[in-house]
């Protein structure tokens, strides 16, 4: 009977410093780590092809090509193989909106070409507020005149509406300029319409009312080959709008209610639409109308 109680106590403290299955489980332990790594070596094989399309889609989608290079003034007009140089080096990105591309004095490593979206160009104050120096989409340019400024970004850029842009280096273009007697003046022609555009814009918005710098901004967003039945969608948010021609929100209100008097102009919530650009074009131009419907596109 004591041998029998020695014993159960024995027993009983060996279960106590490892369970039952301790032993089995330690011994099959190394075995479940091995299958758990198989199983999942066969899930990423199997993963490997639908990523690789998933890539192969995403690349088409975002690949660089010529076409997207020449809607860019500063390369509309070199040559094949100086357009290759930068093409070869050029890297497609999606940005979303609110993501900030660089700061003002930042090193300017690269500069963006826009194929699609908004990129706002502004400084900031001493006391923190935002002056907004431009937008810009489709075809335009941001950080490139860094080279001429010691390397640094003159103004900061922010996406403001979802952005599809080729990122090329700022040493390629350097280097292209100074080799190239083409590209220089390229750039150099590209700069005086960028300055000749804005110099344009503030002389007009000083002989302009509200309404009709409201009315410029528009036809700026109508479709060139269209003349009659417009409709399109304001590319950003209202606020913003009223902001970069420089007037308050209740002031651009009130400016689009006079366009909705004055011509033919339809507002539905972002949605623009218009019967003829005709009225709205005598609104904005008054005398001068009739030259600018004129002018080619």
């Amino acid at each position: 009977m004591l041998l029998f109680l020695m014993l159960t106590f024995r027993w009983s403290l060996a279960s106590l410093r490892a369970p039952p299955f301790a032993i089995n489980q330690k011994k099959h332990l190394p075995r479940r780590l091995k299958e758990t790594q198989s199983s999942l070596s066969a899930r990423k094989s199997l993963m490997a092809p639908l990523t690789k399309i998933m890539d192969e889609q995403f690349d088409v989608k975002l690949r660089p090509s010529t076409d997207g290079l020449i809607k860019a003034s500063l390369f509309s007009d070199l040559s094949p193989q100086d357009l290759a140089c930068f093409q070869e080096v050029a890297h497609p990105r999606y940005y979303k909106k609110g993501k900030t591309l660089y700061i003002e004095e930042d090193l300017a490593d690269f500069f963006y070409v826009i194929c699609s979206g908004w990129i706002k160009l502004y400084h900031t104050l001493q006391d923190g507020d935002e002056v907004v120096i431009d937008m810009l989409t489709t075809g335009h340019m941001v950080g490139e005149s860094a080279i001429f400024e010691n390397g640094r970004h003159t103004s900061s850029a922010q996406v403001i509406e979802d952005v599809q842009v080729l990122i090329i280096p700022s040493k390629v273009l350097k280097e292209q300029i100074s080799r190239s007697p083409q590209m220089a003046l390229s750039m150099i022609s590209s700069m005086f319409r960028h300055h000749r555009r804005h110099y344009d814009a503030i002389a007009l918005n000083a002989m302009q009312s509200a309404p009709q710098r409201i009315g410029c901004f528009l036809l700026k967003l109508c479709p060139i080959d269209k003349k009659k039945n417009i409709a399109f969608d304001l590319p950003y948010d209202k606020t913003l709008i009223a902001y970069t021609l420089g007037m308050k929100g209740a002031t651009f209100s009130r400016g689009l209610n006079i366009l909705r008097l004055k011509t033919d102009l339809r507002v539905i919530n972002n949605r623009i639409e218009l019967d003829s650009i005709e009225k709205l074009m005598k609104f904005v131009y008054g005398p001068l109308a009739a030259k600018h419907m004129s002018a080619p596109s």
